[in-house]
């Protein structure tokens, strides 16, 4: 849906400079991914991601967003998650990343949205990169146990693409939760 709206302004930035036919080549490379850990006796952590990176007569798009959280209860009770993005070739880019902290758990999100225009060769990129943190005096409960899980879905739709994505998941009994994922698209 994002895509199909991004797509459609690019289509009319091309009619308002009056062709499309003076396309530039396009190419851009996509890192997005982050981690969350948690230590102590009974421990919970997800990495949950999603990225899109396509290919039209009118430019390149990509759209992504991916939460990392972590809580554990018991023992040290320690917690902590991250996350990036990384863009090369694009004309505009938007990447907003916020984490929440409580007193035993971590909660970072990180959103997403490129364009590089086919018809526009701005020689430089314009990045809007806002970044927040919040601490918050809340406890969250965690089930008995460990637990680390993974959800990622990744495509790009063009020629010449490629995608890579890896994951990681592990638990330890009665100490640590982890959980990663890192994709990397790319066109061109």
């Amino acid at each position: 849906m994002v895509v199909d709206y991004l797509e459609h302004l690019a289509e009319t930035v091309a009619g308002a400079l009056g062709s499309a036919s003076e396309q530039s080549p396009s190419a851009m490379d996509v890192e997005i991914g982050g981690t969350a850990e948690a230590g102590g006796e009974h421990t919970r952590a997800s990495a949950d991601l999603t990225a899109e990176l396509s290919d039209t007569d009118y430019g390149s798009f990509a759209v992504g967003s991916g939460t990392f959280f972590a809580a554990a209860e018991g023992g040290a009770e320690t917690a902590a998650t991250n996350a990036y993005c990384d863009v090369e070739g694009a004309d505009f880019v938007f990447t907003r990343t916020t984490t929440t902290t409580g007193e035993n758990w971590s909660e970072t999100r990180t959103q997403l949205i490129a364009v590089d225009f086919a018809c526009i060769d701005t020689g430089s990129t314009l990045m809007i990169t806002p970044e927040s943190s919040y601490l918050l005096d809340s406890y969250q409960q965690v089930e008995s146990g460990n637990v680390a899980t993974v959800n990622f879905d990744v495509a790009v739709s063009a020629t010449h693409t490629d995608a890579d994505v890896s994951t990681g998941a592990i638990a330890i009994e009665d100490t640590y939760s982890g959980s990663s994922i890192d994709a990397s698209l790319a066109i061109g």
